[in-house]
C-alpha cells in the first residue's frame, strides 16, 4: 500500500479476528518500525510482545485490579484541559456509543474492560523506556509508535494503542517479569481487523489544519 494512502486510511481497530499473527510478521513490523528517528540514534525503545494464552492470563489479572481500583479511561491530566480537546473526546464517545450498543454492551464497560482485554487481539506489544532517560526521550518513543502502527498497516495488520494499561503497570511488570527500572509507556493491540464487528465501522474525525497550525509568513 502507498505510504500516504496508509496514513490517510489507518484507524484503530477494537475488534479482531481470532487468527494468530505469525511471529515472523511481527518481527518484520518491529524491524520496519525501528527505522524511526531518535536523538543521536540512541533508539531508547524496549518492547515486550505477548501472544496466545499469556494475553488471557494477563487480562484476567488486570480485570481483577480494575474491579478493585476502578481507574478507567480518561485524559489523565491533573490540570484543566481546554474545552476544544474535551469536545473532541465527547464527540468520539458519542459516535462510538450506538455501535457499542449494537454489540449489546455498555460503552464504559466496553472501553475499560475492552482496553484491559486488548479488544481480543491475538498479539499485544508493550513499549517501555528505561528510567535512566529524561522525559524528553518520550518524543523518540512517540515517533516509534507512529512508525509501528503504519508498519503494521503495511503488513496487513490493524492496531489499537491502549494507554489505560499504564495505570496497572505494577501488575503487568509482575506478570511479564519486567524490571522495575522500565517505565511502561503504552501498549498496542495487534491483529487482523474484524470487519464484521460494528465498532470497526467507526471512523473518528480529524480537525482541519486551521485549528492547530499558525503561519508566520516572511
Amino acid at each position: 500500500m502507498d505510504l500516504l494512502e496508509t496514513i490517510r486510511r489507518r484507524r484503530s481497530a477494537r475488534g479482531f479476528l481470532n487468527i494468530q499473527v505469525d511471529s515472523a510478521i511481527l518481527e518484520d513490523v518491529l524491524r520496519d518500525a525501528c527505522n524511526s528517528p531518535s536523538a543521536i540514534n540512541i533508539q531508547p525503545w524496549e518492547v515486550t510482545v505477548v501472544t496466545g494464552n499469556e494475553i488471557k492470563r494477563l487480562s484476567k489479572r488486570l480485570l481483577k485490579r480494575l474491579a478493585e481500583r476502578k481507574v478507567t479511561c480518561g485524559p489523565g491530566s491533573s490540570k484543566e484541559i481546554p474545552a476544544r480537546f474535551i469536545d473532541r473526546a465527547k464527540e468520539t464517545a458519542e459516535g462510538m456509543t450506538p455501535l457499542v450498543e449494537e454489540m449489546r454492551m455498555d460503552f464504559k464497560t466496553f472501553v475499560n474492560e475492552g482496553s484491559l482485554q486488548f479488544y481480543g487481539a491475538p498479539a499485544v506489544v508493550f513499549i517501555y523506556l528505561d528510567e535512566s532517560f529524561p522525559p524528553d526521550r518520550m518524543v523518540d518513543i512517540g515517533i516509534f509508535i507512529g512508525y509501528f502502527v503504519l508498519a503494521s498497516a503495511g503488513h496487513g495488520l490493524s492496531t489499537c494503542p491502549i494507554g489505560l494499561v499504564t495505570w496497572y503497570e505494577d501488575e503487568i511488570k509482575d506478570v511479564l517479569n519486567i524490571p522495575e527500572t522500565k517505565k511502561l509507556v503504552i501498549s498496542l493491540a495487534v491483529g487482523y481487523r474484524d470487519d464484521k464487528s460494528p465498532i470497526n465501522a467507526f471512523r473518528s474525525d480529524r480537525v482541519d489544519t486551521k485549528e492547530f497550525v499558525r503561519w508566520f509568513n516572511p
